[in-house]
């Protein structure tokens, strides 16, 4: 569970600032905005941002930080990593 949140978190993050880039449908420009180290990872955020909107973007930052508190062990007594995990993943995609 620890090893895919941070990930999770990072692109999500990075989907959340690409919405409001001034170039956001141009790959080199939104590449140098999110400072990324090429452009072909750019392509990536820009179909992340045809699949979920800015609104969908920021719930699911907050269900990744509900959940990473979970797995700590706060607000959750009894839930196991997986199934927080499918949890989050349901959500994600749905």
């Amino acid at each position: 569970m620890y090893s895919f949140v941070p990930l999770l978190f990072n692109y999500f993050q990075n989907l959340m600032i690409a919405h409001y880039a001034p170039e956001k449908n141009n790959e080199n420009a939104l590449a140098n905005y999110l400072e990324l180290k090429s452009s072909w990872a750019a392509k990536e955020y820009i179909t992340g941002m045809r699949n979920y909107s800015a609104t969908k973007v920021l719930n699911i930052i907050h269900m990744i930080k509900v959940t990473d508190a979970k797995s700590k062990g706060i607000g959750n007594v009894s839930t196991s990593t997986g199934d927080l995990a499918k949890e989050l993943l349901f959500f994600i995609l749905h």
